[in-house]
């Protein structure tokens, strides 16, 4: 049997065979780019939604006013964690206090005539529920907030010329009040000779003990 001579192979020849090599690059490179397509829109939507899990955490720390474009205020939160946006805190204690009996009785404030000056340096203690102790006012000192206070713990009325403070304590005097616009539009008297208090509010047990000459609010159940 005759063997037939190697001949070298020509261009017409690996034509077949370049074709199923390009072609298997193509198959290989269509694979690898629907691959990563759909890593990266697996990647996407975990991120979108991270962020959409995050935005009710980021808006209920902060509250941008109405008024102001820029300018965003911090929440204000007290021990169970509960946080209420400042302005509408004094919406709430302004409106409370427009309603009282007393109200109608309280000086008229020399720069604004049509507001009144609050007679009471007012110490918000809870804000859940809202608990707002008043100490009588002998001086205008008596109405700022304290020297060492942030903009955050002294809050500005917007119907009343005065402030309301935000603290956890505040100094035994005669004629202290206390009111809650949970507990309904009027100023509750603090006993002189008391030595602690137990206020029920909104279904909330609230207490304040008496240390000396400072009431501190102990504990809410």
């Amino acid at each position: 049997m005759k063997i037939k001579p190697f001949t070298r192979l020509t261009r017409s020849d690996l034509t077949p065979m370049q074709y199923v090599y390009n072609h298997m690059k193509l198959m290989v490179l269509f694979c690898g780019l629907a691959l990563y397509g759909c890593s990266r829109f697996e990647s996407d939507q975990a991120r979108g939604h991270a962020q959409q899990a995050l935005k009710p955490q980021a808006s209920s720390g902060q509250k941008c006013a109405k008024d102001r474009a820029c300018d965003c205020e911090q929440a204000i939160a007290d021990a169970s964690a509960k946080k209420v946006a400042p302005s509408d805190l004094v919406a709430k204690l302004d409106d409370a206090l427009s309603q009282t009996k007393e109200f109608k009785s309280w000086p008229l404030s020399g720069a604004e005539r049509c507001q009144r000056k609050l007679p009471y340096h007012f110490t918000v203690i809870s804000v859940s529920p809202i608990l707002v102790v008043g100490t009588p006012v002998t001086s205008l000192a008596d109405a700022n907030c304290s020297a060492s206070d942030s903009p955050l713990n002294c809050l500005r009325s917007k119907k009343f010329a005065g402030n309301y403070e935000i603290a956890n304590k505040f100094t035994h005097a005669p004629g202290l009040v206390w009111f809650s616009p949970e507990h309904g539009p009027r100023l509750f008297d603090i006993p002189q000779h008391a030595k602690s208090m137990y206020l029920l509010i909104n279904g909330k047990s609230l207490r304040l003990k008496r240390k000396g000459n400072q009431w501190m609010f102990t504990h809410k159940r």
